[in-house]
Order: C-alpha cells, then structure tokens, then sequence
C-alpha cells in the first residue's frame, strides 16, 4: 500500500510538471498545450535564477575545470645603518602554475547548438562564474639589530587564464546522447560529450525531492523527446 501511494504521488507530481512546462512559454490567454523540447529548456533555464548549479569540463587527461596561469612577486629589501640606506626590488623567478576550480557555476544556457543555430535539442552554457580564483600575497620582515636593520616587502601573485577558456567555444550539451544521474542527495546531472572537452556535466542542486522530481521530469523528458535513451 505504501508503495501505491508513493508511485501515486509522483505521478501527480509530473502530471503537475507537465502542465507547467507546456505553459511557460505560453500567452496568459493561451489553454495550455502538450510539453515540448523548447518549453522544457526553457525551463531549466529558468530554475537557473533560484536553483544552485555547477558545471565540469573534463579534459582528456581527467582534470576537471583545468586553467593555467603565471606565478610572478618581488621582494623589496631595504638595509640601512650609520647614517647608510640601500633599497634594492628583486623579481622572483616566474613559473607556469595550475589549478583545477572546484565551484564554477552556469549563469546562463541556451538552446543553441554548436554551430550557433538555435536547436531545441542542445543546451549551450553560455555564460558560467566564479568566486575569485587570482591569489596574491603579501608579506614582510624586519631583522632590526644593534647598529643595522634589514627590512623585507614580499609581493606573490598567482593569475591564472579567465573564465572565457570554458566559454570561447562555448560548450554545448547534446540532448540526443546524454545521461542523467540522481545521487541519492537528490542532485541531478546530466552528462554529455562536449567539443573542447570531452566530457561535460551540468548539475542542480535542488534542496528540496519534489523539486528534484520536476527537474528529473524536465530533464528526460527533453532527453527522450531529442531521441536519447536516458535510462528510465
């Protein structure tokens, strides 16, 4: 019994979801119609104002969200005694660094396909974001003796390429051949083959099973309407 109710729960659930994806591009004086590929995107784009998301790009060697940058800094050395002062600016030795971000965020989708062409069966992240991924560091010392001082000024700075590697192309996920994951968190992924990368994973993070439950609706149904077999 417990299991019919259940069962019977989602299925309002969905019947919910599908009248509302059918109406969201909708006129108000419009009756509602069937869903379609254009209304479910539009409304995944839309829980992208009130719903937590994250994106990865794998590369071929298995780094997620890689960027490379440049180490620089210089330390100032100030010594003086006996009436003497000398200030002197080294530069540090400059090296290649790397990282891989670990909270990079959509902004924006859209459905558009790799070849700039608006298509209801392929989702383009246009826009994705970041907190602050530059560092730098400042730091000093003061070794002050009887008849001498030497003062030290550090400056460290680690910049690494902007956030337009993921975006110029901008990668596009393939509606026709993705899958879709739910953790048991209730976090939804879909994953796709990119173009730069060759692997792309958008997730939501919900907060809440029933709305978990319509972005795993949305998301099939825009998978099965594409052709995809996401594995219902």
């Amino acid at each position: 019994m417990e299991k019919q109710v259940q069962d019977g729960l989602k299925a309002m659930r969905r019947a919910t979801l599908t009248v509302v994806i059918a109406c969201i591009s909708m006129p108000v004086t419009s009756a509602p119609q069937a869903p379609s590929a254009e209304s479910a995107q539009q409304y995944l784009a839309m829980l992208l104002k009130t719903v937590a998301t994250q994106v990865r790009f794998v590369d071929a060697a298995g780094r997620t969200n890689y960027v490379t940058g440049k180490y620089t800094g210089d330390v100032k050395t100030i010594k003086g005694g006996l009436r003497k002062t000398k200030e002197t600016v080294e530069p540090l030795p400059e090296r290649v660094i790397e990282k891989q971000l670990a909270d990079l965020r959509v902004a924006q989708i859209d459905a558009i396909d790799a070849y700039d062409r608006t298509n209801n069966c392929a989702t383009r992240i246009t826009q994705v974001v970041a907190p602050d991924y530059n560092e730098n560091k400042s730091s000093s010392g003061d070794d002050t003796r009887a008849f001498s001082f030497t003062l030290t000024y550090t400056n460290e700075a680690w910049k690494y390429e902007p956030l337009t590697r993921f975006m110029s192309p901008a990668q596009v996920i393939d509606w026709s051949n993705v899958r879709i994951n739910r953790s048991p968190e209730h976090y939804l992924t879909v994953t796709s083959k990119g173009q730069a990368f060759p692997t792309i994973q958008l997730t939501y993070f919900p907060g809440n099973p029933d709305l978990a439950d319509q972005i795993e609706f949305a998301m099939k149904f825009l998978a099965m309407s594409c052709g995809a077999d996401p594995g219902i």
